[in-house]
C-alpha cells in the first residue's frame, strides 16, 4: 500500500475522518483515488458486522460493542502498516 505510506495520522480519529471525507468528495484526484483504494483496503478487510458499525450510531451495546472492535482492528492495522503514528 504504497499511497498509505504517504499519510501517517496522529489517531484512528483522523483516518477515519479523512477517509469519509475522500469517500464523499464529488471529485478526487488520481492520488486521493489510490490513498482511498489503499483506505477502503484496511476498512474493507473488517468484518462486516463491524464495518457497519463503524458508520452506524451508538444506540444499542450491540453496535457499541461491534464498533469497538472494528476500531481496535482498524487500528491494529494502522499500526501494523506504519500508518498510525505510536
Amino acid at each position: 500500500m504504497p499511497a498509505l505510506q504517504n499519510a501517517p495520522y496522529s489517531s484512528l480519529a483522523a483516518f477515519l475522518a479523512h477517509y469519509r471525507t475522500l469517500r464523499a468528495a464529488s471529485s478526487r484526484s488520481a492520488d486521493e483515488e489510490r490513498l482511498l483504494a489503499d483506505m477502503a483496503g484496511l476498512v474493507g478487510a473488517l468484518p462486516q458486522p463491524e464495518l457497519a458499525a463503524l458508520d452506524a450510531g451508538l444506540a444499542d451495546p450491540a453496535t457499541r460493542r461491534h464498533r469497538e472492535r472494528a476500531e481496535l482492528r482498524l487500528r491494529r492495522a494502522l499500526l501494523a502498516s506504519g500508518m498510525l503514528a505510536g
